[in-house]
Order: structure tokens, then C-alpha cells, then sequence
């Protein structure tokens, strides 16, 4: 992976189509974290989410337009960190928290998933 600058941010602007409900907010947040790495892994390499946290504490009504916005908090090992919040259009902060993804060879993820595909494949034969 190349070297992520420090602080670099990036967001993801959704329009709510029903109250905003935390799992929609844990779904953009792992989302605007990978964009966060996206743009820095090297030819083949992947990335995967590991971990969202996410502390909601305020609404959004649909039709309402939120931004999250992933900030990178550091690297480490294969380990990326940011840091989320979400914030309405009125200015409202609705959400925090934060994503972890880890970075590795594309051949590996596939490698990892192919073995959990015939696994589970053995179990519905049985």
C-alpha cells in the first residue's frame, strides 16, 4: 500500500430514503472507509473491512441529504484506521465512529473466500 497522507479525508453524501436507522449509518461508514484506501493499494492488492463502530445520536428525516466524512487516523501493519462522524444538511452531527479495513494480496481475499465457498458447499451436500 502507498503511504496514506496524514489527515487525508474523504466523504460520501447519501440522501435518506427512510428515517436514517444505524445500520444504514454502519453501512456508509464501512463504505467511505474503504474509500479512505481505495485509491493507495498497489496492483494487486485488496482490501477488506474488519471492524465499524459506530455511536449514533441524532436523526435524519427522508429526503434529507447526510455527509459522512472518513478521515484517515493511522496505519498500521495492514491495518488502515478513520475515524467517521455524520452530519445532516442542516449541520446536525448525527453519528461518529470509526472502520478499520486491512489490506493484503487480492490473490489471498479470493484465496480465503474460494476456501469458505467449498466449505460451505461440503455442508449443503451433506
Amino acid at each position: 500500500m502507498k503511504p496514506i497522507p496524514a489527515d487525508f479525508t474523504q466523504t460520501l453524501t447519501i440522501t435518506v430514503t427512510h428515517v436514517y436507522a444505524t445500520y444504514w449509518m454502519a453501512k456508509h461508514f464501512e463504505e467511505a472507509g474503504r474509500k479512505i484506501i481505495v485509491h493507495f493499494l498497489e496492483d494487486g492488492e485488496g482490501g477488506i473491512g474488519s471492524e465499524v463502530s459506530v455511536r449514533h445520536v441524532g436523526s435524519a428525516l427522508p429526503g434529507m441529504r447526510v455527509t459522512i466524512t472518513a478521515r484517515h487516523d493511522r496505519t498500521e501493519g495492514r491495518r488502515v484506521y478513520a475515524v467517521m462522524e455524520a452530519v445532516t444538511e442542516l449541520g446536525d452531527v448525527i453519528g461518529t465512529g470509526s472502520t478499520t479495513q486491512v489490506f493484503m494480496p487480492q490473490e489471498r481475499i479470493e484465496s480465503n473466500f474460494e476456501t469458505l465457498r467449498a466449505r460451505w458447499q461440503e455442508r449443503r451436500s451433506d
